[in-house]
């Protein structure tokens, strides 16, 4: 299945990129495994603090709704768009 990657502010910086299509199968473990063969292994420590917990500081989001908002994790299907935002600060 192919889902999109949508990287904002300073990731999309350190990438390079805004967009990325990524091919995978699986779950969504198995989607950022893929994009990290995109954008390199370093990809998993902007997304993971360890073992398979997602980093508390990221915003992640599928379709639009905050992973950490839902009960268990989504079972993502062709076409879905997984963003992921950096810590915000401002003031």
């Amino acid at each position: 299945m192919k889902c999109t990657l949508e990287l904002f502010a300073t990731l999309r910086e350190k990438y390079g990129k805004k967009r990325v299509e990524v091919e995978f199968n699986g779950d969504l473990h198995a989607f950022f495994e893929a994009a990290s063969k995109i954008l390199g292994p370093e990809f998993l420590e902007d997304v993971y603090s360890g073992g398979k917990n997602f980093r508390k500081d990221r915003l992640i989001t599928v379709n639009g709704r905050n992973l950490k908002d839902m009960k268990e994790e989504p079972k993502l299907k062709d076409g879905d768009l997984i963003a992921v935002f950096p810590p915000i600060a401002g003031g």
